[in-house]
C-alpha cells in the first residue's frame, strides 16, 4: 500500500470519501433552518397582530360607553392582549371633539416584535400596530 492510499478512508466500493456530503448537509441545513424559523416568526407575528387587533377593538367597545375613562380603556386593552407583551404605555386613546355622543373614539396599540431570524437576515426591529375607531353612544 502506498502512502497516498493509506491517508484516505475508503467506502465499500473502494473509492476514497471526501467531506462533500458534510459540506452539502451544512449548506442545505442552513437553508432548511431559515425556512423553519422564518415560518415560526411569521406565525408569531400573525398571532400577535391578531391579539392587538382584538385588544384595540375590546378597548373601543368599552370606550363607547365610558369614553372619559382613559385608564379603564387602557386596562381593558392590556388585559385582553395577555400574550403580546403590551403595556399601558403603548396604548393611546383619543377622541374627536369633547368625547361626547356621536364623537369618534380611537384606540391605538403598538408593541415591539423580536424575530428569531432577525440577526441572521439583518432585519431591524419590527413594530406591530393596530387601531380601532368607534362612535361614542
Amino acid at each position: 500500500m502506498t502512502s497516498n492510499q493509506s491517508r484516505h478512508v475508503r467506502d465499500s466500493a473502494g473509492s476514497p470519501r471526501s467531506g462533500q456530503a458534510t459540506v452539502e448537509f451544512a449548506l442545505a441545513s442552513i437553508v432548511f433552518l431559515m425556512i423553519v424559523f422564518g415560518t415560526i416568526d411569521f406565525g408569531r407575528a400573525v398571532f400577535i397582530s391578531a391579539e392587538l387587533d382584538n385588544a384595540a377593538r375590546e378597548g373601543s367597545r368599552y370606550g363607547k360607553i365610558n369614553p372619559k375613562d382613559t385608564s379603564g380603556i387602557k386596562a381593558k386593552v392590556v388585559d385582553y392582549a395577555v400574550g403580546s407583551g403590551l403595556t399601558t404605555g403603548a396604548v393611546t386613546v383619543s377622541c374627536t371633539g369633547m368625547c361626547k355622543a356621536d364623537d369618534k373614539l380611537t384606540v391605538k396599540t403598538s408593541v415591539g416584535f423580536l424575530t428569531i431570524t432577525q440577526n441572521l437576515l439583518g432585519i431591524g426591529p419590527l413594530t406591530l400596530t393596530s387601531s380601532s375607531t368607534t362612535r361614542i353612544e
